[in-house]
Parts: structure tokens; sequence; C-alpha cells
């Protein structure tokens, strides 16, 4: 079972790297750049929703990420909230993001409109099998740069996000390690 200080290690490691998506549809294609920053983290395990440590976790999101790489903020206080349970499905699967941005499942553009009980708010839905469970991840553009982030991941409880919304075909991913400039195909289907 994954702890926050796990997760956070496993989240340092894609910071680094940038994916390059080409998807198509019905004879369209489009192309996505996708980037992780360091106070995606915080959204991404679902701290917001532990509202009994908000006097505690009062800094930006960014140091609270790197504080708890640091154990300056332990693991056993993000589980001393009375809301934990809401994020522990989040914290166990979140060492999971790098295989799952990594893998070649299915993407669908997403229209939150179809989730009417939902306030996410993302352009697409990434849909994954992790350990027989569906993990989604929902992506959307941050207008400044025009790169995609994930915006919010969890495993699925009872709703699966990608009922009705519109699948898009992946057509080419590559893995990119920003520092470095390495590329790795991960899939090609443009020259086939």
């Amino acid at each position: 079972m994954a702890d926050i200080l796990q997760a956070a290690k496993a989240y340092k490691k894609i910071l680094d790297v940038e994916y390059q998506v080409i998807l198509g549809r019905k004879g369209k294609n489009l192309s996505l750049a996708i980037s992780f920053e360091e106070h995606h983290f915080f959204h991404l395990a679902g701290l917001q929703y532990l509202k009994d440590l908000s006097r505690v976790l009062t800094e930006s999101r960014e140091q609270i990420f790197r504080r708890v790489l640091k154990e300056t903020l332990q693991k056993q206080l993000f589980e001393s909230s009375e809301f934990y349970h809401k994020i522990k499905d989040r914290i166990e699967y979140l060492i999971y993001l790098e295989q799952i941005m990594d893998s070649n499942e299915t993407i669908f553009k997403y229209n939150p409109k179809l989730e009417s009980f939902s306030v996410i708010q993302a352009d697409f839905l990434m849909k994954n099998e992790v350990h027989a469970r569906n993990v989604f991840a929902f992506l959307s553009e941050d207008k400044t740069n025009g790169k995609y982030f994930c915006r919010s991941f969890f495993p699925q409880a009872d709703k699966d996000y990608s009922e009705g919304q519109a699948k898009w075909s992946l057509l080419y991913k590559k893995k990119v390690n920003k520092s470095t400039g390495q590329e790795l195909v991960l899939y090609d289907r443009l020259e086939k």
C-alpha cells in the first residue's frame, strides 16, 4: 500500500517528462503535449479534500509538494485526517501515473455536460486499467502555454466517466525527457 511520500517520489520522476500525442477521429488529427508541474500534485493526490488540515496546509501547493518529499510534512499527518479515506485510493494509484501515461489505452474527448453530477472541467479523459481497476486521468489545456496537464486523477469507484464520451484513436505517442532531450516513441500508427 503506497503512502503520500511514495506518491510524491513517483510524481517527482514524471516532472521532467513531456508526452507528445497525436489523436485521430473521423479524419481529424489533434496534437497534444502533456506536461507536469509540482503544484499539480496537490490536486492529483486529493489534498483539497483534507479540510481538517487546511490550517496546516497553508503554503503554496509547490511548497507542500516539496515538504512532503523532504518529509517535513509526514505521512502520519495526512493519514490522521478524518477525511483521508476520501483520498486513500488516489494516493495508492498515483504511484502508477507514469505507467498510465506510458500506456496506450483509451482516450476520450471529455464533455463535462454529460456528467452533470461532476464538477470536473477537462478536455480529455484517459481510462486505463491498473491492477484490475479502472483509473481515470483528466487532461486540461493550460491556456498560458497551450500544453495539457493532468487536472484530476482517481481510480473508479462506482461511476464510469467514459460512458457516452467520444472515443479518439491514439495515432502516435512520444515520451520526451525535457532535461536530456532523449525521446522514446511509445506508439506509432502513423507510419502504417
